[in-house]
């Protein structure tokens, strides 16, 4: 009886794992955003690389600047990421892929540091691909995995890897080719600019993880000579001075600032913006046109 039940015990096991294994395989297939999964398949080789989090999708339309510009052009923020998930994007692009020209990190002034429920490690981008071991091998990192799922397909599965229909996108800002989400729709929101000026940055909330993730997208673009430009995108309010003042002393000589044009009068009018943080689409396209110029004035001094 004891041996019927061991026997009964590893056809159940081993069936559990082959449907498991199918459930793993499946799941990115279902994805709408298969950004990250190109990413690791080695097809994302382009010129210039925009990284960040909803500011960085949705304000940088990367389609824009790859027709107005001689570089190709690709859009890696993630909503709601924080600064330690674009490192971790960042990594993962330069082990699977070209090295780029140039990156764009967009920066969330003043919270790029601080800890924020808006700005997480986006664990729930990693899990759709579990398949991977790379990426398995991440979540046990980030402690969303135990290190028995480095021998069992079971131990991969989660809610996001046993869906059976296709992921909709949310019709809010739709992913385009070019990995850019603006978004489409319009405020319907009473907004007001409002000029309030913080003066004061909290330095001493910083998050040490963050700072370190900092520092190492700076080393790394300095090891593959990358050209690191970090962009500040326009909110609904007066620029934050403070925050700005804190951030030059953090980067490297070689590395740019580029902020947005404060004394244009469109970053003023409600119509250019879905909420106070996030333009909208035309919004977004004045303000990638802002980039376009500077990067192709940088191109004009080289020559």
């Amino acid at each position: 009886m004891l041996a019927k039940n061991i026997v009964l015990f590893f056809v159940f096991f081993f069936v559990f794992e082959k449907g498991s294994y199918i459930f793993l395989h499946r799941a990115p297939d279902l994805e709408y955003d298969r950004r990250l999964e190109h990413v690791i398949n080695g097809t994302i080789n382009k010129d210039i690389i925009v990284l960040g989090s909803s500011r960085g999708s949705g304000n940088i339309i990367a389609g824009q600047i790859e027709k107005s510009t001689p570089y190709s052009c690709y859009n890696l923020s993630y909503r709601g990421s924080n600064i330690v998930f674009q490192e971790f994007v960042f990594k993962t692009l330069l082990k699977y892929n070209e090295a780029p020209k140039k990156v764009i990190l967009v920066i969330d002034n003043p919270q790029e540091f601080l800890k924020a429920k808006t700005l997480n490690f986006r664990a729930d981008r990693l899990f759709p691909l579990s398949k991977y071991n790379y990426i398995n091998d991440e979540l046990i990192r980030q402690d969303k995995r135990n290190l028995l799922s480095k021998l069992f397909y079971s131990a991969r599965l989660s809610l996001a890897t046993l869906k059976i229909k296709k992921v909709r996108p949310p019709s809010i800002a739709l992913l385009d080719s070019y990995g850019s989400r603006p978004i489409i729709k319009e405020s319907k929101r009473d907004l007001v600019f409002l000029d309030t000026i913080v003066k004061d940055y909290a330095k001493e909330k910083e998050e040490q993880n963050y700072i370190k993730a900092f520092k190492n997208i700076q080393a790394l673009s300095k090891q593959k000579n990358i050209e690191l430009i970090f962009a500040f995108c326009p909110n609904f309010q007066s620029f934050n001075n403070s925050f700005i003042k804190r951030f030059e002393k953090m980067i490297l000589p070689e590395n740019k600032i580029f902020v947005y044009d404060s004394l244009n009068p469109m970053y003023k009018q409600k119509k250019y913006f879905y909420d106070i943080s996030h333009l909208n689409k035309k919004g977004a396209e004045v303000f990638t046109s802002e980039i376009i110029t500077f990067i192709n004035s940088k191109k004009n001094k080289n020559k």
